[in-house]
């Protein structure tokens, strides 16, 4: 495959498969910005699906001449752009789309963690398809045959238990849910891949005592308060496309709102 990085007067040949050549800038702009301007142009042009891996740094280093150092420095600024994510251990995934700084108030449980400058991680516990039942089908507007994805899943916040999470979204509705990694993606980045953006939530809050088992989870007291907070999620149209019901510790929770 003949690979050019954008707008130079040189191009760096690889494989052979055959990709028409994209410009490259001129040969006096720091490799780390040519590389990074390669790449996001492969991602705008759909060479790097949403949702895949980047090849690692040592087999883009190769293709590309030069220093797994550049390749971070390239790779930085794309995550700083909202372009990719970079996961330890996992690597360098495509994001479904740049960041919204508009959207983040109803980004979920990462993207708020982020913004307020804390490092979020999730734990899956469960994960499963279930029929939806006569509540949820009434709730979703679909048949009580239909399957739901149920996920259950343990929210940290610098490496601290936090919440504990159970979340509902209707198959029907957002086919192919069920198979994307969420320790890359949220789910909310999700249904914005999928066509349907969070644009409105109805929440109900409650203060509830934690059971034996979610209490171990959360690393505190069984009979510990908690936060009980059940959300519906809505798309544009205004169908609903997710049920979630959450239990924040107590003695690190806390809810706000504007009016």
């Amino acid at each position: 495959m003949a690979e050019v990085i954008a707008g130079a007067r040189t191009t760096i040949a690889r494989g052979g498969q055959g990709d028409a050549p994209v410009s490259t800038p001129d040969t006096d702009m720091p490799s780390y910005l040519r590389v990074r301007r390669a790449l996001a142009e492969r991602i705008e042009r759909g060479a790097y699906a949403v949702g895949a891996a980047l090849p690692s740094e040592n087999d883009l280093a190769s293709e590309f001449g030069t220093t797994r150092l550049t390749i971070r420095n390239a790779t930085d600024g794309l995550v700083d752009q909202g372009r990719v994510r970079r996961i330890q251990g996992k690597g360098t995934f495509v994001t479904p789309g740049l960041l919204d700084p508009e959207g983040t108030s109803r980004g979920g449980f990462r993207e708020t963690a982020r913004i307020l400058g804390r490092k979020p991680s999730v734990r899956v516990l469960s994960r499963r398809k279930r029929r939806a039942g006569e509540y949820y089908a009434w709730l979703f507007g679909i048949r009580p045959d239909d399957l739901l994805y149920s996920l259950r899943r343990l929210n940290s916040v610098d490496a601290e238990p936090l919440t504990i999470e159970n979340t509902l979204v209707p198959l029907s509705i957002l086919p192919g849910v069920e198979d994307v990694d969420i320790q890359v993606f949220s789910l909310y980045e999700t249904y914005r891949h999928l066509g349907h953006m969070v644009a409105q939530t109805q929440e109900k809050l409650d203060i509830v005592e934690l059971g034996g088992r979610d209490a171990g989870l959360l690393g505190v007291a069984a009979g510990s308060a908690a936060l009980l907070l059940e959300c519906v999620s809505y798309d544009a149209l205004g169908q609903a496309i997710e049920y979630a019901c959450s239990y924040t510790r107590g003695d690190r929770g806390g809810y706000a709102y504007d009016y």
